[in-house]
């Protein structure tokens, strides 16, 4: 597989990503071309496009145009960070495509190559101001909140990677080349229409609640609180892991109250009163403490940790995710691929990773493809995926896999369904939904749409023996149980490649499969607690305050694994061998931090927060506008981007200021800058300042909560939310996987399905059995 990485001023950190991804895989890739940007030591994204390097090789730019497309025609794919970039050789993405039909050209911006902000300059804050993910990050009555430069460019690159292989996995089937479009703001959307199911469709409001989930996201805990030399992250959601924080504390009389039994009370009426009960067991013990209690009682509680704790983890060293390399002249440890790939599953097996892309260019030609895989709408039609995942990660692998043509079956156990199954009541425009809400949760249908639905009780032998059946017919096996948790039941990767030895087996834990943390229980917040994540949103110069209703651990993961497993099916295609996917969620979210893994090394010291700040220009942040609770993103990257501003506020005091005439007095006097910026921009209406901002080329967006995201018209334009029907709860909008191409896309076409719903049409149609077997297989309490 030969990659070319086009390089210039408006290269990203997601193209630079998506190339290293592909790179670190086996892919051959070139940069092509060069800037004469210096290594900024103080700028962590400066710094990771240095990183982001390793692996390549480099070309300086061609001669000619002809040159060019020459470099182009001997080579799979083009990762574009704007389509400005063909301007300097004549061509847009659809004029090259025209004359290279076999090239796969990989494109990632803002806001897409088209819809009503495709001309509008955008960067990552952007992206998190119109989807929704600023206006639930921060406090209440305070400015929104961002993640930290770079971490959105992050998944940028990891889905265009894996849109890029989609997009050759179809050339190579059907012969023709095509443009891979993927939007920043479409990535976090999707994040988006996952994470604010937990509140919206149960009650809850999804906004701003300083360190805390909204409505503790329906049941307590759910918050970051102090211990005795830092902070944790303390969370649950069932009565069980309640009474086990409460067992480890002492069971003290308070706990025997009924009023603290009522886990959804306590979050959603009382939560800091619920608080003021743990704080004071919480202050006595330090983070090093707590994290050991918390594993020997298999408790779901977290230290904030910073980077300095994290790089010492001994679950990393074990894993060998870190590896050694230079950085202004000093040796660091950066982060690797975040999944290990084997052919048997064991702590000492031979990790291949780095062998899933070499070759493929060479290998022989697959077999001619069936008249269903030579139509690019349904790419992955004849694929079949068994899925045993649950929540989200590894569900909605599997649900982006399906929307690209595969034909997914959930395997579930009726008596202890999916999680989301049990979200609670579910409510619509206030009010309260009647009918069976284990079937109607939409968040449940948001991750598992298109699929089929078996019940099997895996402690019977009988329903294991079944489920291998299924695999032997299968491609790809998905799950994301506590490590171990398959191989107990009798469903090991041995025990499935003994049935299938071309079968793809994907395994999501917090951790990784082995190592002397693996079995460490955690949720989203839990794992970018132990990340570092959360240790570096929060307000300027302040303590952190997280993103707790932001999920990010999730679906960063599902990226990543979906990149993993896309890569593994090629190399199955190719050699007719399987193998074993081990994804640790932690270090897919590590590799997202890469900036702050790097900045904090380098200048040893934990990277402050920086609310909505940038390290290398100002202004960048969020101000507020006239009406209640509007803000609006303002980013300066250049002098000539300055100059504009300038003009626009003509008269304004700081207009004229000696103190921002440069960049770097801009930096040196930035909280002043942005008082100033704030207090010009208050008086004024949001979209009528957003669109003069805009008209002057300034990359400025409206930060926009949840309902209006909902109705955006970017969303309907660009096609990422499909409508369905959810029996009994009526029609909702879902958000398909953010990939566009250009002559197909994900497609969304029916719900989740209801529990057990198709047993006899996969037990019996795929699987033979006859209606008076699977009766009795459900009497027995195999078919349950």
């Amino acid at each position: 597989m030969r990659i070319i990485e086009f390089i210039d001023p408006q290269s990203s950190i997601a193209t630079a990503y998506a190339g290293w991804l592909l790179a670190r895989m086996g892919a051959t890739v070139t940069r092509l071309g060069g800037h004469d940007q210096p290594l900024a030591a103080d700028n962590p994204e400066s710094l990771t496009q240095h990183v982001l390097e390793a692996g390549k090789n480099h070309t300086p730019w061609p001669s000619s145009t002809a040159a060019f497309e020459a470099i182009l025609a001997a080579c799979d794919a083009l990762l574009l960070a704007s389509p400005r970039q063909l301007v300097k050789v004549g061509h847009t993405p659809a004029s090259l495509l025209a004359r290279l039909p076999r090239l796969v050209i990989a494109v990632a911006t803002t806001f897409g190559l088209d819809g009503p902000y495709a001309q509008y300059a955008g960067s990552g804050l952007d992206a998190q101001a119109l989807s929704g993910v600023a206006s639930a990050l921060g406090e209440p009555q305070r400015a929104p909140l961002s993640l930290p430069p770079g971490v959105v460019e992050h998944e940028g690159g990891v889905m265009l990677a894996a849109a890029t292989l989609l997009a050759l996995e179809v050339r190579d089937r059907c012969g023709s080349g095509r443009i891979v479009d993927i939007a920043l703001a479409d990535i976090l959307a999707s994040y988006v229409g996952g994470n604010c199911r937990f509140y919206i469709h149960h009650g809850l409001r999804w906004h701003r609640s300083g360190r805390r989930a909204s409505g503790s996201g329906g049941a307590y805990p759910f918050v970051i609180l102090p211990c005795k030399d830092g902070e944790v992250c303390v969370f649950g959601r069932t009565p069980e892991e309640w009474s086990r924080l409460v067992r480890v504390m002492g069971n003290p009389a308070w706990a025997s109250d009924p009023r603290y039994q009522d886990l959804r009370a306590m979050g959603q009426q009382y939560a800091e009163e619920s608080d003021a009960l743990i704080r004071p067991w919480l202050a006595e013990r330090s983070k090093a403490e707590l994290e050991t209690i918390a594993l020997a009682n298999n408790l779901i509680l977290s230290p904030i940790r910073d980077f300095k704790e994290v790089l010492v983890t001994g679950q990393f060293a074990a894993r060998k995710f870190f590896y050694s390399g230079e950085v202004a002249g000093q040796d660091l440890r950066l982060p690797g691929l975040p999944f290990h790939v084997s052919t048997s599953r064991g702590e000492t097996a031979a990790d291949i990773a780095a062998e899933l892309l070499s070759g493929a260019g060479s290998a022989p030609p697959s077999p001619p493809p069936s008249p269903s895989r030579e139509t690019p709408a349904r790419p992955l039609a004849g694929l079949r995926v068994i899925d045993f995942g649950w929540v989200w990660s590894a569900p909605w692998v599997s649900a982006m896999l399906g929307e690209l043509g595969a034909e997914v079956i959930k395997v579930e156990h009726a008596p202890r369904p999916d999680n989301l199954r049990l979200a609670g009541r579910v409510v619509r425009d206030g009010r309260k939904v009647e009918g069976p809400s284990k079937e109607m949760s939409p968040m449940f249908h948001q991750v598992n749409h298109g699929k089929l639905g078996i019940t099997l009780n895996m402690k019977e032998p009988r329903a294991v023996e079944l489920a291998k059946q299924l695999v032997a017919l299968g491609d790809v096996v998905i799950e994301n149980m506590s490590p171990g948790t398959m191989a107990r039941s009798g469903l090991d990767y041995e025990d499935l490649k003994a049935v299938n030895p071309r079968v793809v087996m994907l395994a999501m834990s917090a951790l990784g499969q082995f190592g002397p943390l693996a079995n460490m229980r955690a949720y989203a917040p839990n794992m970018s607690s132990v990340a570092g994540m959360e240790a570096l949103v929060g307000y300027r110069g302040e303590a952190p305050i997280g993103a707790l209703n932001f999920a990010l651990g999730d679906p960063n993961a599902s990226a990543h694994a979906l990149l993993a497993v896309l890569a593994a099916l090629r190399r199955a295609r190719l050699t007719g061998a399987g193998c074993y996917i081990d994804v640790s969620q932690i270090e897919a979210l590590l590799s997202a931090l890469r900036p702050y893994v790097i900045d904090s090394q380098l200048h040893g010291r934990q990277t402050p927060t920086l609310g909505n700040g940038h390290p290398a220009y100002a202004p960048h942040g969020i101000y507020p506008a006239a009406e209640p609770d509007a803000w609006l993103t303002l980013s300066i990257a250049n002098e000539g981007e300055w100059q504009a501003l300038v003009q626009l506020a003509a008269g304004a005091s700081w207009s004229h200021d000696a103190h921002y005439a440069t960049n770097a007095t801009r930096l040196a006097y930035r909280d002043a800058l942005d008082a100033e910026l704030a207090r010009w921009t208050a008086p004024q209406a949001r979209d009528v300042l957003v669109a003069r901002l805009r008209a002057v080329g300034l990359a400025a967006t409206p930060v926009l909560g949840i309902a209006e995201q909902w109705t955006d018209p970017h969303y309907a334009a660009r096609g990422i939310k499909h409508r369905v029907t959810i029996p009994v709860y009526g029609e909702e909008d879902l958000f398909a996987a953010p990939w566009r191409f250009s002559d197909f896309a994900p497609r969304i076409d029916t719900c989740g399905p209801a529990t057990g719903q198709h047993n006899e049409q996969v037990l019996g149609g795929l699987l033979g059995l006859s209606q008076h077997e699977i009766d009795a297989l459900r009497a027995s309490g195999v078919v349950a």
